[in-house]
């Protein structure tokens, strides 16, 4: 659980830190810079509270909601969370090598035309979608704190996160000596969809144990696929790491595989969309 935490704010961090990045280098390169720099670090505050509202919002809606509603409140938003980390990693494939030059473009228009308010909306838009991915991906993690413990480590774990974004943000800007932003983003990717495909299995979870536990489902349904907790159970330190980073079961049933196959069935059919629909504008006339 910890592990998903700081992987979940290292990574988002480290994208907000790009955006705010790109826009002072931007900046930098204008007489008006300071006046500029006030109206980005406004917006940067005011995504940062965008962020804050939506999770005070979800922690009333929780806290208010009993029973069947709060159950089926939970599953919506571990498969929205799910559909989001995937509905992300195709928008960085398809515009994550044009975003300083689609960014720089905007910024421009907005300071030519002495609209500082667009430059401080663009900022608070671009952090603000950062911060509420990292409340949305996290929220079936906090569902889950039970104690003054278990709340502690995981802002502590949040702090850790966001400090060990810091220092790979420093390693990135300083060039490919080090650490290459395409194999960084590539890497996360992966490990972005394991983790979306975590979060779908622990929404089907609580689908089959609390949905459909009434229902007179067949026995095969709940027939144990394999036992490896004797290497390693998903109870151990690493074995609920890897639970919750990547989906690990060590004693999978049938309905988890079903279930991850069919996560990775639409991924990937979302992907061959993807692909087809980018070359089909490639050779379309004017385009």
């Amino acid at each position: 659980m910890l592990g998903q935490v700081i992987f979940v704010v290292a990574r988002e961090s480290i994208e907000a830190l790009l955006i705010i990045g790109i826009l002072y280098a931007w900046l930098g390169r204008r007489p008006d810079a300071a006046t500029g720099r006030r109206w980005i670090l406004g917006g940067v505050l005011a995504g940062l509270g965008l962020a804050t509202l939506l999770a005070l919002t979800l922690m009333g809606v929780t806290t208010f909601l009993g029973g069947a509603a709060r159950t089926w409140f939970e599953i919506g938003m571990l498969a929205v969370a799910a559909a989001l980390i995937v509905q992300m990693v195709m928008w960085m494939r398809s515009h994550g090598r044009t975003l300083r030059r689609d960014m720089e473009n905007d910024l421009s228009g907005h300071a030519d035309a002495a609209n500082w308010w667009g430059v401080f909306l663009l900022t608070a838009i671009a952090v603000g979608r950062e911060g509420a991915e990292t409340v949305m991906f996290l929220y079936g993690t906090f569902l889950q704190l039970d104690s003054l413990g278990s709340y502690l480590n995981f802002v502590v774990s949040g702090l850790v996160g966001f400090a060990l974004a810091m220092v790979l943000f420093v390693a990135l800007q300083m060039g490919s000596r080090f650490i290459s932003w395409k194999w960084f983003f590539r890497v996360t990717e992966v490990m972005l969809l394991l983790l979306a495909g975590s979060l779908f299995l622990t929404a089907t979870d609580k689908v089959l144990n609390k949905v459909l536990s009434a229902w007179n489902l067949p026995g095969w349904i709940y027939a144990t696929v394999w036992d490896s907790s004797a290497f390693l159970s998903d109870s151990s330190g690493l074995g609920s790491l890897m639970a919750a980073l990547f989906g690990y079961r060590s004693q999978p049933i049938v309905w988890n595989l079903l279930m991850y196959v069919l996560f990775w069935g639409v991924v990937w059919a979302l992907f061959r969309w993807q692909k087809h629909s980018q070359i089909r504008r490639v050779h379309l006339p004017g385009v």
